[in-house]
């Protein structure tokens, strides 16, 4: 696992813990959302070092209807370098559907939202 991986995974259980509850083994790998976060940001050239933190952000349905329990995620990332994040959203499949950032962070080819 390569060391991102391992933080953000850590990040996740952190969670999991302070919020008291532990999800079931399937929910720990959080289906393959942190993969896909680690391959956009391979694909995006952002190093590990530029890393502080990973939160993955699961949005769930709120109703009884047919489908998947999850809707969609969203992965925060904060660098090191600015205050703001940077956002990966991807759908109930983690195809990464929109990828930008928030605040005064900056990546070359994406868009910024204040």
């Amino acid at each position: 696992m390569r060391p991102l991986a391992a933080k953000a995974s850590a990040v996740l259980l952190s969670a999991f813990v302070l919020a008291g509850t532990l999800p079931a083994a399937a929910d720990m790998t959080e289906l393959p959302f942190e993969e896909k976060t680690q391959q956009r940001l391979e694909e995006l050239g952002i190093e590990d070092s530029r890393v502080r933190s990973i939160n993955i952000a699961l949005i769930r349905k709120k109703d009884e209807r047919p489908g998947p329990e999850i809707r969609a995620a969203e992965s925060y990332i904060r660098l090191t370098d600015c205050t703001g994040f940077l956002v990966i959203y991807m759908d109930s499949k983690a195809f990464v559907r929109d990828t930008y950032t928030r605040g005064d962070c900056s990546v070359p080819g994406l868009s910024n939202y204040n």
